[in-house]
């Protein structure tokens, strides 16, 4: 199983659409968002897909992506920023 890690900070209008472009190409992907603190609805958004884990962490890309590998559980981790699309397949 591939673990996906996206740290984020304010990002409403990329995560439901990185979260559902990786279960849509990967159904078997953990995605785990660890977010420093956004002010806007990236929680919000991230909390209401049933398919991604939302772990609020404090600042700092490299303390998030540590505290996304903790409690991954796949065998591969894919650190992932929330603008980024992947190619199918």
């Amino acid at each position: 199983m591939i673990s996906v890690i996206i740290p984020t900070l304010n990002e409403q209008e990329n995560i439901r659409g990185c979260i559902e472009d990786i279960k849509a190409d990967c159904g078997d992907c953990e995605v785990i968002v660890c977010d420093g603190g956004s002010s806007d609805n990236t929680v919000r958004i991230a909390k209401e897909l049933d398919d991604a884990m939302v772990i609020e962490t404090g600042r700092g890309r490299g303390a998030q992506m540590n505290r996304g590998a903790e409690v991954a559980g796949g065998d591969v981790l894919l650190f992932l920023h929330a603008d980024t699309k992947l190619e199918r397949g």
